[in-house]
């Protein structure tokens, strides 16, 4: 059960992240049968200019957990970051933050 000072501590700290990040979008990119390791390091290395280490990690963490975080944009960025991955056969969404 939610005391009252666990409510407005929560809602004090949405508040906080929404001012943080109100205009931003996660770029998450998800886990799927048909795209391989290689497709979604060499995007993320093009696109978000990922080092290789980095890269691999994402790519590992998509396939051990489903999906990760790639970037943070606005949401015009976000959107064509999608795209792009789309472009690339790498499965991904925009995510509101």
């Amino acid at each position: 059960m939610s005391t009252a000072v666990e409510v407005d501590a929560e809602r004090e700290i949405g508040d906080k992240v929404r001012e943080l990040f109100g205009d931003d979008y996660a770029v998450i990119i998800m886990d799927s049968d048909f795209t391989t390791f290689d497709e979604v390091e060499r995007a993320c290395i093009a696109l978000f200019d990922y080092t290789v280490d980095q890269a691999k990690a994402l790519s590992a963490k998509v396939h051990t957990t489903g999906e990760a975080l790639a970037a943070v944009r606005t949401e015009a960025e976000a959107r064509r970051s999608v795209r792009q991955l789309r472009q690339r056969n790498v499965l991904a969404r925009i995510e509101k933050l």
